[in-house]
Order: structure tokens, then C-alpha cells, then sequence
């Protein structure tokens, strides 16, 4: 059997930069509306959307019975010589979590791949060697200094979102993944509801799957984003994603492989609303909360 904590992320109030962007959504309405929900703990999400001062974050935290469960590390891996280049951005954001007792620090990459990833189609074994390298070392880092585990986070228009290039980073780096079922869904699935790529990649590589993200793909859209030609910034703009009980993956088929695998961990509910109003937002998250509560992932 599988044993779950469920935590939210302010993308899912459509937050993906340290702005607010692209919703605008205040972060003292996100923490209203997820302790409102139901959730009890958090990703930061992006870095310095919320307070970055421990003592400010501690207060916003606790008057609302949130917790931490993991941070948010974005970066563009293709640039700088060495992990050196990034290491002060993880070092600030490691110290931040150490004090609030999260263990965890969700990993993506930001690199320039093109609008298509096309331009992955001319890197070399020595660009992804470096590549590799870099976030290997951020491994070793953050394990050996403060004791928190990177969780690797596969995703779309990215260095790493195919499963063969999933492998190739666990192979290499020795890192688990934070597994993202949409994300997996829209570059590895087949688009027709009960699409098995997720719960299958799941099965396949148990050891390896420490952290999840919920995430759920809209069949209608996705379908339109293929035969259109359309790119996934886009996709994502007339909601490619959508609530978890109305797409493609079928998450009681996602509960069956947790408890196969014997799954222990986070799952963060991650709806990637970048155009949503905080009222659609609020909505989405506590239907949900629910839904995972009617298909037992939680009680």
C-alpha cells in the first residue's frame, strides 16, 4: 500500500515566476486559499515568490498550519561552467529549507532548447555530459551540506522529458526523480484517455520515483496541440492541463501503481493554471483535494 502526504504549489494559482506571473496572484491569497482547501503543506515554488526572510515565511506559515514540504530550483543548466555558477542560489534556498525542516528540492531545468526542443537535436555527447555534470554535482551538494535530496523533475521543452533522456539523467547523476504524471503523459503518452504511459513508467523504475506531481492532460486539447502543430508554451495557454478527474490519465490506475510500488512520499498537486482567476484556481484545488479523497489516494 502506498502512504501519502498531498501538498499544493502556487502554480497551481497559476504562479510561475518569482513575480507572480503570469496570474498575478498575491502570495498571501495562494497561502489563504490553499490552507482553505484543505492542503497543509507547500512547495515555495518559484524563488523569492515568497518571503525569503525565514522569520517572515515562519509567521505567514504558521498562522495559516502550513509546512514546507520542498523547494523550487529553476535553472538554465546549458549556461555557466560548473555547478559553481549556480551554487550560491542553492546554498541560500538549501539554508532556507534546513530551517523550516523540508528535505527536499524539486529540480528543473530552464534551458534554451528551442520552441520545439529541436535544438536537442544537435547537441553533442559533450554538451550533455556537462550538462549532466552540473546537476549531478547540485546533487552531491545539497546531500552532503544539508542533508536534502534533489528530486529531478522531467518536463516539457526541456534538456530532460523524453523517458530515454529520463534514463540517461538517472543513469548518470544517480538522482531520483520528482515525477510529474502530466508532464510524462503529454511527451510520452499516446493522448487517448487511459493513456498508461505515467502508472507504466512508474512501475518500471519504483526505486526511483521519490516525489510525485499530480498533473492531468486535457485529451480534446492535447489532441488539437498535436494536429495543429501547436507549441507547448501555447498548449498550456488554452490549457492543455486541466483538474485531475477530467483528462486522460486515469488516477485510480496512478493509485493501483503507488500501492504496487509500495509508494511513500509527497505528492504535490500541481495544476499549471497560468491563466486562471484566484476564484478558478481556489475552485480547481479543492475539487482536487476531493477527487483524491473519492478514489481513496487519500482518507
Amino acid at each position: 500500500m502506498s502512504n501519502v502526504k498531498i501538498a499544493t504549489a502556487p502554480c497551481s494559482w497559476g504562479v510561475w515566476y518569482a513575480d507572480g506571473t503570469p496570474s498575478g496572484t498575491p502570495y498571501e491569497v495562494f497561502l489563504d486559499q490553499a490552507a482553505e482547501a484543505g492542503y497543509k503543506a507547500l512547495e515555495l515554488g518559484p524563488d523569492g515568490y515568497l518571503p525569503t526572510d525565514e522569520g517572515k515565511l515562519r509567521e505567514e506559515l504558521q498562522k495559516r498550519s502550513l509546512e514546507v514540504c520542498a523547494g523550487t530550483a529553476c535553472y538554465q543548466f546549458d549556461t555557466g561552467a560548473s555547478f559553481a555558477d549556480f551554487r550560491p542560489r542553492v546554498e541560500a534556498l538549501c539554508k532556507r529549507l534546513t530551517a523550516l525542516g523540508a528535505k527536499y528540492l524539486v529540480t528543473m531545468d530552464e534551458s534554451d532548447v528551442g520552441l520545439y526542443s529541436e535544438k536537442k537535436r544537435d547537441m553533442g555527447s559533450d554538451v550533455w555530459n556537462a550538462f549532466l555534470t552540473r546537476i549531478r554535482d547540485m546533487g552531491e551538494y545539497t546531500q552532503n551540506e544539508f542533508g536534502i535530496e534533489v528530486v529531478y523533475h522531467p518536463h516539457i521543452k526541456t534538456m530532460i522529458e523524453y523517458e530515454d533522456e529520463i534514463i540517461r539523467l538517472m543513469d548518470f547523476t544517480g538522482l531520483n526523480l520528482c515525477f510529474d504524471t502530466g508532464h510524462h503523459a503529454y511527451d510520452n503518452g499516446n493522448g487517448k484517455p487511459g493513456d498508461p504511459s505515467a502508472p507504466n513508467f512508474m512501475r518500471r523504475f519504483a526505486d526511483r520515483i521519490a516525489y510525485l506531481h499530480f498533473k492531468q492532460v486535457d485529451g480534446a486539447v492535447y489532441q488539437k496541440v498535436m494536429e495543429e502543430h501547436i507549441d507547448s508554451d501555447t498548449a498550456f495557454d488554452i490549457n492543455v492541463m486541466c483538474d485531475l478527474p477530467d483528462g486522460i490519465i486515469d488516477f485510480a490506475e496512478i493509485k493501483k501503481a503507488m500501492d504496487d510500488i509500495g509508494f511513500s512520499g509527497i505528492a504535490v498537486v500541481e495544476s499549471d493554471m497560468p491563466r486562471a482567476t484566484t476564484a478558478q484556481a481556489f475552485a480547481s484545488a479543492k475539487r482536487n483535494l476531493n477527487y483524491l479523497r473519492d478514489i481513496h489516494i487519500i482518507e
